[in-house]
């Protein structure tokens, strides 16, 4: 009878396709496979579980999880269309702020600017002035990606916006099937679980409807990883090189590992000079599966970190360029990235908890002999459920946190929920099958992600929906200013005509349409067409302009958020971008108030010039004081267009 059984355990795990492996007959974690007498009792149903691992992929279940969440990706725009039925002016649906910068460098290239260009500023990468690299010019891929068809197709920005978002949530979810699909063999499981993945995210992040029952400001936004372009257009990308790596190690035609070899790399470097938490946490991923793969299965290491190695020797070797290109950055670049060194450890985030959990949950499961240490199947659910407590804390070891928060938003929820989903597909389920039918189950988790997916749509759609409607309004001045442009002038420090746009949020979006420059705007720091101490003198002669008294200046401060952004840099103003974070006092406040009316009591012609001004937009009821810009400009009779006033401004005494 035992050796019956024996038998039976060695011909189902052979019919995987996996080659079982002798381990260390100590471990407890990765027990012997080739044992004549098995230790342990093997279930029957976790021997009926074992699928062969060449099943053909019925593609059909993905597409329609698929098609599901490309239909809740359009609801937002949809919403906005509709609620501006025939006043719509083409804008797109907005939930993160720094779309707009995005949006503003592919409309530069659309425009056939060079990839190095500031479109805040209006300065261009010219041989004569050399402007470094950018965040933007560094991780081109994706804006080139979209302004290209979008130029040829004659798109405007906001089109290709609004296109890229259910392109993005389709392949995703595809993506996110084909991972499901490899490695558990349940195409329909696997379709039922996307929408899990995919629509929880915010909720295993620790933010999203939640938060306010803790007495915290919740983050409301949706399906965070349709963020445009970035991560957006990648993040399909970044799903498929976990497909990839699994067909390299599990493959059993050389011709076709190599073939995946190859595509693997590919993605990681499409990762790499897209968006910077993509790569890393790929990167930090396939060493977890070199990690495990050594530990787990001693006998096939050598195979499994050749191929791994192969990977990341085509990676290295095309990465070159990407280390140049960082050596040539702007010196504002790191302070605009919050770049921190620390070696601090950050183990309180609510999804390290989740893995933590994730991860216990395996192990017990190993040592309770539920499912098998050297499975890889197990082993790449274990990775992920990892990889939360490598990005958080990586810094242990390398000295340096760059917005952790960014690896909260868009990477280990994704990562925390596929271990999660593997481990509810991979995981015995004898309790579960006595009272419910385990289709029923995963019908049921698909739902429910599918509905509360919906749920947060809704939500950020009626609290974004004023604002997105404003921006609408304010986008038939964009479409106005790019009739108005005029060629670049041949000044090399302020080549195009500049406006000042009042309303802060408004002026922000203006170059996501309008190739005209700004005075100044929130984003203008993340570019680096200006310096640190140019960036803080345009906010002065914004304030200016707008005619903020020097004794107003820190309640203008307090009232208004993107002060302190502007004023102390993003790693001051915002707790969740650094690792040390130091709060503002009012010492520091103080002292930039006196710096202000220093600048104001001192404001005379020659910055009036730096820049020169060409146009003045403002809401129509408006009640500011623009004294101190008519002291300095003439302003014509101004043109209505919607809800705002467009000037043009002429410099007083000039001929």
């Amino acid at each position: 009878m035992e050796n019956g059984l024996s038998a039976s355990v060695t011909l189902s795990y052979h019919s995987t396709g996996l080659t079982p492996l002798p381990l260390f007959p100590p471990s407890r974690l990765f027990p012997h496979p080739h044992s004549p007498v098995p230790r342990f009792p093997v279930p029957s149903y976790t021997r009926r579980r074992v699928m062969p691992m060449n099943k053909t992929i019925r593609w059909r279940w993905g597409l329609i999880a698929a098609l599901a969440m490309m239909l809740l990706s359009l609801f937002p725009q949809l919403h906005l269309c509709w609620e501006r039925g025939a006043q719509w002016h083409g804008s797109q649906a907005f939930f993160y702020t720094d779309e707009s910068a995005y949006a503003a460098y592919v409309n530069a290239l659309i425009d056939g600017r060079p990839r190095r260009n500031d479109p805040y500023s209006g300065r261009d990468d010219t041989p004569d002035s050399p402007l470094p690299e950018s965040l933007f010019s560094i991780q081109f891929i994706p804006a080139y990606l979209v302004a290209l068809p979008a130029r040829a197709l004659g798109l405007s920005t906001a089109k290709a916006f609004i296109l890229i978002t259910p392109l993005v949530a389709f392949t995703t979810a595809l993506a996110l099937f084909w991972i499901l699909a490899l490695i558990t063999n349940e195409d329909r499981a696997a379709a039922a679980l996307v929408p899990f993945v995919l629509c929880l995210a915010l909720l295993a992040s620790g933010n999203g409807v939640l938060r306010p029952i803790f007495g915290q400001q919740a983050t409301l936004v949706y399906l965070p990883f349709l963020r445009r372009y970035s991560p957006a257009v990648a993040f399909p990308c970044f799903l498929l090189f976990f497909c990839l790596v699994w067909q390299v190690l599990m493959h059993p035609a050389r011709k076709w590992r190599l073939a995946y070899v190859i595509g693997a790399a590919a993605t990681f470097l499409f990762c790499v000079y897209s968006y910077f938490y993509l790569w890393t946490a790929a990167l930090a991923w396939i060493i977890l599966v070199g990690l495990l793969w050594f530990i787990a299965r001693p006998d096939d290491w050598r195979n499994g970190l050749r191929r791994i190695g192969l990977i990341l020797a085509i990676v290295l070797a095309a990465s070159a360029p990407y280390a140049i290109l960082l050596s040539r950055r702007a010196p504002t670049m790191d302070a605009a990235q919050a770049l921190v060194r620390t070696h601090a450890p950050d183990p309180w985030r609510v999804t390290e908890a989740i893995a933590l959990i994730l991860v216990l949950g395996l192990i017990f499961a190993i040592f309770r002999r539920r499912v098998s240490g050297h499975d890889p199947r197990i082993l790449f659910t274990l990775t992920f459920a990892l990889l939360p407590f490598v990005l958080y804390n990586q810094q242990i070891i390398t000295g340096r946190s760059l917005q952790p928060m960014h690896y909260e938003q868009f990477i280990t929820p994704y990562s925390a929920l596929l271990a999660l989903a593997l481990m509810i597909l991979l995981l015995p389920r004898r309790k579960v099958e006595q009272g419910f039918s385990r289709a029923a189950l995963l019908l049921t988790l698909g739902l429910f992600g599918y509905l509360w997916g919906m749920g947060e749509t809704w939500i950020a759609t009626r609290r974004f929906a004023q604002v997105n409607v404003r921006r609408d309004e304010a986008h038939a001045a964009s479409l106005r200013l790019r009739e108005l442009a005029k060629p670049p002038a041949n000044s090399q420090q302020d080549p195009r005509e500049v406006v000042f746009a009042n309303i802060v949020a408004r002026g922000d979006n203006l170059p996501t349409t309008a190739p005209q420059a700004l005075l100044w705007a929130p984003h203008m720091f993340v570019f680096s067409g200006v310096s640190l101490a140019e960036n803080k003198e345009r906010l002065f002669k914004f304030l200016y302009y707008s005619g903020v008294r020097a004794e107003d200046f820190t309640r203008y401060y307090k009232t208004y958020g993107f002060m302190e952004y502007a004023v102390f840099g993003w790693e001051r103003a915002n707790a969740k971008l650094a690792a040390n974070y130091k709060p503002i006092s009012d010492d520091e406040i103080a002292i930039e108030a006196k710096n202000y009316f220093a600048f104001a009591a001192n404001f005379d012609a020659t910055r009036a010039t730096r820049p020169t001004l060409s146009y003045l937009l403002v809401e129509e009821n408006h009640d500011l004081d623009f004294s101190n810009l008519d002291r300095w400009y003439v302003r014509d009779n101004g043109e209505r267009i919607g809800k705002h006033l467009l000037y043009r401004l002429t410099l007083r005494n000039s001929t």
